[in-house]
């Protein structure tokens, strides 16, 4: 992995690709698209969505072509939002059908087109194939795809090579697999061929409803292209992402964490949900990467381009072990003064999932069953009168019966480090510059002698904050001299962590910077991943689920730390939903449900909310609910069971990648579906 050290963003040069009359890369901001929901045939619904899309933002509309009479309405819709003073460009979706791909081009202003059913059918044959055989497909794939490259570079349209990782072909499955790297390979082959006909006007996207997937093939796809000399812009997106939190959830990781990286041009964050319900979440999410885009432009921030954990030693605390191979675990902060000691006993019963005298809370969206919980409540304490009011009220919530582990947080310059362990299972000491061995010393021995669990928070003075080679300094020598006096000390577990407060716009380089020091001095101990709260919840529960999914997603982080005020039912949802979404940490069912679309075979929405309600107590089971069958089969393989449109009235359910019941009634595919769950031993009662 190439680590970025503070202050060291730079987003990916690309040349400038005009769709219309937006500009898409080179210095543009980053670009907001949707696509229409409404059948393209029905011309007035069609240009109503559209309207409405723009009128809120969106700045390029996809519509989808699935034959050549959509194709051809493509101009009559056109025409009509031209009529009006619509001038979004927009954008033909095309799947399986190069005729239709040439007769749109006549129409809209970009063709998206997906390498995977392009020019070949997939039939999940396994063969190996020669050179030579390889050879030929390519020169087949030319053959079938240069008209539309020659029509596009004739009517000056922009092209999106659109790679799912749901729908590689059977070629590039046999030689490259199910991977990031056929992916990118799937991608080139397609480039290669416009660049044949010198035709540049390209963006490229690499979508996968795995966040993690999708992460590591944009990643790859931009070292690829730089190895290449190619400067195409990328279009991001997390393909069935999903309602809901959820769904924004898991579209902020995959897109917000390549955005972190310097990666993507253009956005669509995909709901399953009425698409105006898209812009205002895509827009949250690029604004903040709008205003670093004059950052230097000469490379990406980050070459991670496939998944592996940091390697930890596991921790001991009271009630869990943290690091090692154990999931990553969820912290809180108390906001009520501890000498408040009934307000503050209250607040920590609901960083249980308890409500007083009166059971479990009921969390966001959780599912029947299960309680979220805060698994470490952190508190500041600067006096021995602090240090009391702490000890009463833990005292007061253990006669209560919650058993929770307290963390403690003190200036390490403090002189109350032996009384901050006696009453702390974790003593959280604030490092502002490097530490003297003396005070680390002192800090190990009451440590021991208490078996308080130590953890080292950076604190960067704001000069340094400003500046890399600073905040680097600081850490390399403060871990140096900490690793040292502990190793001659005995002391074996300690956590390290960063201040949230020290970071304004994002932890992401901090953190990966803070990891690569920890690795460079062979102190493989485990890091507690912490983020601030803004008061815009909804801005802050993005830029969270960026930047600590990033993390998570490049191995780093065995505990997260969200800072916020209450309520802590949203904050703590949202703390598991990022784990989930990142499949660090799995605690509810995994639903993989696509955006509508035209080719849409019944309602979504209501469909996906009946099977939630049906299936959501089945935790860790992943459940695919696709409107039609154009990345149906092949988004399979990222779902246990699939629930796939196959006409009006009719759903396809798979197991795996396997369609294994066809042409099922509507009325009973929900209970064919459950009862396919039950028939692999994936079935549990609700409660």
């Amino acid at each position: 992995m190439g680590i970025s050290h503070l202050g060291s963003f730079r987003r990916r040069k690309t040349r400038e690709v005009m769709v219309g009359n937006v500009g898409v890369g080179g210095d543009n901001p980053i670009r907001i698209q949707s696509m229409t929901i409404s059948d393209t045939m029905n011309t007035a619904a069609t240009v109503a969505e559209v309207s409405e899309l723009a009128a809120v933002g969106c700045e390029i509309v996809r519509i989808t072509a699935p034959s050549i009479k959509e194709a051809e309405n493509l101009g009559n819709i056109k025409n009509e939002l031209r009529r009006r003073g619509v001038t979004v460009p927009l954008v033909a979706d095309i799947h399986f059908t190069p005729n239709a791909a040439l007769i749109a081009a006549e129409h809209v202003e970009k063709v998206r087109i997906n390498p995977g059913n392009y020019a070949d059918k997939k039939s999940f044959e396994q063969r190996d194939y020669t050179d030579e055989e390889y050879r030929q497909e390519l020169l087949r794939i030319d053959e079938k795809f240069k008209p539309l490259v020659l029509k596009c570079k004739q009517l000056q349209r922009a092209m999106r090579i659109g790679v799912n990782h749901g729908s590689l072909s059977d070629r590039i499955m046999n030689r490259f697999g199910d991977t990031a790297e056929g992916m990118v390979e799937s991608a080139v082959e397609f480039i290669e061929i416009c660049r044949k006909y010198d035709f540049h006007e390209i963006i490229l996207s690499m979508k996968s409803s795995n966040p993690i997937v999708a992460i590591q093939a944009y990643r790859l796809l931009a070292v690829r292209m730089q190895a290449l000399g190619m400067d195409y812009p990328f279009h991001l997106g997390v393909t069935e992402a999903g309602d809901g939190a959820e769904g924004r959830v898991k579209s902020a990781v995959g897109i917000g964490g390549l955005l972190e990286d310097g990666i993507g041009d253009t956005i669509r964050v995909s709901l399953t949900e009425d698409a105006v319900a898209e812009i205002p979440v895509a827009a949250r999410l690029a604004a903040s990467y709008n205003t670093r885009a004059s950052s230097e432009k000469n490379g990406i921030s980050v070459k991670a381009t496939s998944y592996q954990r940091r390697v930890t030693r596991p921790c001991e605390t009271p009630f869990y072990v943290l690091g090692g191979e154990q999931i990553p675990r969820v912290e809180l902060s108390l906001s009520t003064p501890p000498a408040a000691t009934e307000a503050a006993g209250a607040e920590i019963a609901t960083m249980l999932g308890q409500a007083d005298d009166s059971g479990p809370l009921s969390m966001v969206e959780q599912p029947p069953g299960e309680v979220l919980q805060a698994e470490t409540v952190h508190i500041p304490a600067n006096s021995e009168v602090e240090f009391n009011q702490v000890e009463r009220l833990r005292a007061a919530w253990s006669r209560k019966g919650y058993n929770m582990p307290l963390a403690v947080h003190l200036p390490h310059a403090s002189g109350l480090i032996d009384i901050a362990c006696k009453t702390a299972n974790r003593l959280v000491l604030e490092i502002e510059k490097v530490p003297e061995p003396a005070q680390i010393e002192r800090a190990i021995n009451a440590a021991i002698s208490t078996g308080t669990l130590l953890e080292w928070k950076f604190k960067p003075a704001a000069t340094s904050a400003e500046k890399s080679t600073d905040f680097t300094a600081l850490l390399q020598n403060s871990i140096r001299i900490i690793v040292q006096v502990c190793e001659k000390g005995g002391l074996g577990q300690m956590l390290f962590s960063l201040s949230a407060d020290a970071f304004p716009v994002t932890i992401v380089p901090a953190y990966r910077c803070l990891a690569n020091c920890l690795d460079e001095a062979a102190a493989n101990f485990p890091i507690v991943l912490r983020y601030c709260f803004s008061p815009d919840f909804e801005a802050s529960a993005l830029n969270a689920a960026a930047q600590l999914g990033v993390l998570l997603c490049d191995g780093i982080g065995d505990s997260v730390h969200i800072v916020a005020d209450p309520p802590h039912a949203p904050v703590l949802t949202l703390a598991y939903d990022i784990l989930q979404a990142t499949r660090v940490r799995i605690f509810k069912t995994d639903y993989i449900s696509c955006p509508s679309c035209g080719r849409t075979l019944f309602d979504l929405q209501t469909t996906t909310e009946r099977i939630k309600s049906k299936t959501s107590h089945l935790k860790g089971v992943k459940i695919a609910i696709m409107g039609c069958i154009v990345n149906g089969p092949g988004e399979m393989a990222d779902a246990d069971f699939g629930y796939v449109g196959a006409g009006p009235g009719v759903v396809n359910l798979f197991v795996g990648k396997e369609c294994v019941e066809r042409n099922i009634a509507d009325t009973e595919a929900d209970a064919r579906l459950i009862r396919l769950i039950k028939e692999n031993g994936r079935w549990v009662a609700p409660g």
